[in-house]
């Protein structure tokens, strides 16, 4: 299923919470896991929060990765490196898009 901005897109990465996603654009490919998912949209604005886990090397700088999943296919994302403990490194990706209003006929 690829990934559909006018669906309810935190909805979407929520289906696949715990999964695996691969950044493929790295020497090796890194697998990160979907560890948490925040929705925080209204009827005007997509806003949502994701929170990856990966290993503790190579640590990622925070920019645009190529993300690949089985099911939601590939598309680029940017994350910021937030924490890191005994488990890996944290990624956050932060999404807001305002949703235009339909057109009024008149």
């Amino acid at each position: 299923m690829p990934l559909d901005i006018q669906r309810s897109v935190a909805a979407t990465f929520a289906e696949h919470l715990h999964s695996v996603f691969r950044l493929r654009d790295q020497p090796t490919a890194i697998e990160l896991a979907l560890i948490e998912v925040a929705d925080g949209s209204t009827s005007r604005q997509v806003s949502f929060s994701l929170l990856f886990r990966g290993p503790q090397q190579p640590p990622l700088a925070q920019q645009i990765y190529l993300f690949e999943h089985d099911d939601l296919g590939g598309f680029d994302l940017f994350i910021v490196p937030i924490r890191q403990d005994a488990q890996g490194r944290y990624y956050e990706a932060i999404v807001n898009r305002m949703i235009e209003p339909p057109a009024r006929s008149e």
